[in-house]
């Protein structure tokens, strides 16, 4: 291979860089390059803060390359190389591009607290935030302008490795959980019950709608028979999609109460929630409902809250509340959250039957008793409310365990106080064959930084590091929660207060001190700030090694 930089009219014109013209991700640099020949474009982007080299495959003609991941307000030199098939390298003439300035800091763009950034025990790559905002108060409670304000607005940042915002993307609409697909493309819900998919200019490339519910799809989705299509979607590798798809059911005789079983009973409108795979073309292939396999009278704490109510459903009681799925593609089976149940469910996908429940023993079915996982070892940390369970490289289920309530209607327990309910990040190792489950690793428990997040959160173990990426998706340092009953107005509850969410990257070797520490402050303390989920990914086109000044 000649490693010679010659000069060619392999480039048909000289390339050029400009900023991104979609003001939905305003910090990707466009690369327009023509050239006569295919081969590999690579291009080296250097400042005073260091350098990053960058590789793409690109056809004869021209080819607009998005440059994503430097860093804001710097004057980047850019050196343009094709390396034809034969090995041989042509340079073009250097480049020099102004990186954009970041917003100003206001209710449509939250400041960010980098506490800690040690690049060198972190997992590379851009770490993506789902951030939302909403009105303070109870979501039955706001007026439709602050509804408005809390629904139609999302912003996905991407970190880098300092904790610099060196993407982001505007929303239209308030999104889930993020994360990219094997096409490197960005993947999530939004309030509009839509999965989308974006590229990283923030071009919308495909998105879906749930056709039977009480609001219009967006513009050009793909039309899916759901009710709902909610929280967070997650790719298959046969292509398609698995959903959560709350659906209504009347039931007969229903509780009125979940601190009083004997209140008198009433038909009442229930969601529970139905696990759907639908295709590209909107077809849904495969269903799963817990109305078909569980009981409906076995209810947790929150069935009461207004959740569906301010969604389009007025006066419907929440039963289940999934709010996590996730392909195990070892076996084909799923992973289910169901957080008003407190449980987590593995599901077999071709026959539909429960393999495992990770519960505590309290209100199920003697069928269903058989299906729980018995702990094993001192100090374990049942799901209490969790969100989000995913596969860990090592094959164990780590969740973001919000920790809230502990505690099961009817049974006499005490529902815990805000104090003895912080959140953590756990991580189980599954026996499926002696039918246990064994806690790995769990993060500590911060009282000082008031990690209470009442919904919400993620968690992740990365492949490379081992570390641990959780989002405290709502902490409230120095203010108390009085309440975590949505419906008492006589005291605090946590949508009364401004909350500062927290993104921590933990080493195994010694969890009391994050290697990433970074807050999303609320603005002068009018709004609430929320991440609802993270995720840590390649940076597009990037190459692995990139130096560093």
């Amino acid at each position: 291979m000649s490693n010679a930089h010659l000069t060619s009219p392999v480039f048909r014109h000289e390339p050029c860089v400009a900023p991104n013209p979609d003001p939905a991700a305003p910090m990707a640099l466009v690369l327009a390059v023509d050239v006569s020949v295919p081969g590999t474009l690579e291009l080296l982007a250097g400042c005073e803060a260091g350098s990053h080299h960058y590789r793409w495959q690109v056809e004869t003609g021209v080819n607009s390359l998005p440059v994503v991941g430097l860093k804001p307000a710097r004057q980047y030199r850019l050196e343009v190389t094709l390396v034809d098939p034969q090995g041989q390298r042509f340079s073009a003439a250097p480049l020099t591009a102004l990186t954009p300035t970041l917003p100003t800091h206001s209710l449509d763009f939250p400041p960010l607290r980098v506490h800690r950034a040690e690049r060198a025990r972190m997992e590379p790559g851009l770490t993506l935030l789902s951030v939302r905002r909403r009105a303070l108060g109870r979501s039955h409670r706001m007026t439709p302008e602050q509804r408005r304000f809390t629904t139609e607005w999302g912003l996905i940042l991407a970190l880098d490795e300092d904790g610099d915002i060196v993407w982001f993307y505007r929303s239209p609409s308030r999104i889930a959980g993020v994360a990219t697909l094997d096409n490197g493309h960005l993947f999530f819900h939004t309030a509009r019950n839509s999965p989308t998919e974006i590229d990283w200019t923030g071009r919308t490339l495909r998105c879906w709608g749930a056709a039977l519910g009480p609001n219009p799809m967006p513009a050009g989705a793909i039309p899916v028979q759901a009710v709902t299509l909610h929280h967070q979607p997650d790719a298959l590798p046969n292509g398609n999609y698995l959903s959560l798809n709350a659906v209504p059911r009347r039931i007969e005789g229903y509780y009125t109460s979940e601190t009083d079983a004997a209140a008198p009973r009433r038909d009442q409108w229930v969601m529970g929630d139905e696990v759907i795979e639908f295709n590209p073309q909107g077809e849904v292939v495969w269903r799963w409902n817990s109305f078909d396999h569980l009981d409906p009278f076995k209810i947790g704490y929150d069935t009461f809250w207004s959740y569906w109510w301010v969604r389009g459903f007025p006066q419907h009681l929440d039963w289940t509340h999934g709010n996590g799925v996730h392909h195990d593609p070892r076996d084909d089976s799923v992973l289910l959250s169901l957080r008003n149940l407190d449980a987590v469910l593995k599901i077999d996908r071709p026959s539909g039957e429960i393999r495992w429940i990770l519960a505590r023993d309290i209100g199920w079915s003697e069928a269903l008793r058989a299906k729980l996982l018995k702990a094993v070892g001192e100090d374990f940390i049942w799901p209490s409310h969790q969100h989000n369970p995913r596969l860990t490289p090592e094959g164990h289920v780590v969740l973001f365990n919000n920790n809230v309530h502990q505690a099961i209607p009817f049974t006499g327990e005490r529902v815990k106080s805000a104090a003895e309910s912080l959140s953590r990040a756990v991580v189980y190792e599954i026996d499926e064959t002696a039918r246990t489950a064994r806690m790995v690793f769990a993060t500590p428990a911060d009282p000082q930084e008031g990690m209470v997040s009442f919904a919400m959160g993620d968690a992740h173990v990365l492949p490379r590091t081992g570390n641990v990426l959780v989002d405290f998706s709502l902490c409230f340092p120095g203010l108390q929660i009085e309440t975590f009953d949505a419906n008492d107005l006589t005291r605090v509850y946590p949508d009364d207060l401004p909350s500062t969410p927290r993104i921590r990257e933990y080493a195994l070797d010694d969890p009391l001190h994050p290697v990433f520490d970074v807050e999303v402050v609320p603005l002068h303390d009018v709004v609430q700030m929320e991440v609802f989920g993270v995720a840590r990914v390649a940076v597009p086109a990037r190459v692995a090694g990139e130096m560093q000044a």
